[in-house]
């Protein structure tokens, strides 16, 4: 059984812009993170200065893996925006000048 599915082009392209500028600004985290973790690795003598390099290598990591995760969960809504673009053009081509002779218009 088909279901009907329902998309704001719109909205969703939105949500694309967010999603990329999101992970973009995480891994400019990421890296910040992994130079204040070598900068206090520097500073700080001893244990602490090592524990405060890992942690900061640590997050680093960890940032970096959501910025890569996000940016292809935006890669896979582009593409799908794409798709679902092509196809509402597609219906407005097929459906034509409409009563008063405007022709359809997809969003």
């Amino acid at each position: 059984m088909s279901h009907l599915i329902s998309v704001q082009l719109d909205a969703l392209a939105g949500l694309l812009e967010e999603l990329t500028v999101l992970g973009r600004q995480l891994g400019g985290e990421a890296e910040l993170s992994s130079s204040t973790g070598r900068s206090l690795e520097t500073a700080l003598s001893g244990a602490v200065g090592v524990a405060a390099g890992e942690a900061g290598a640590e997050w680093s990591a960890v940032l970096t893996a959501l910025a890569a995760r996000t940016l292809a969960v935006a890669a896979t809504l582009e593409q799908a925006l794409a798709a679902y673009r092509a196809a509402d053009a597609g219906i407005a081509e097929r459906i034509g000048a409409g009563p008063r002779g405007r022709a359809a218009v997809a969003r």
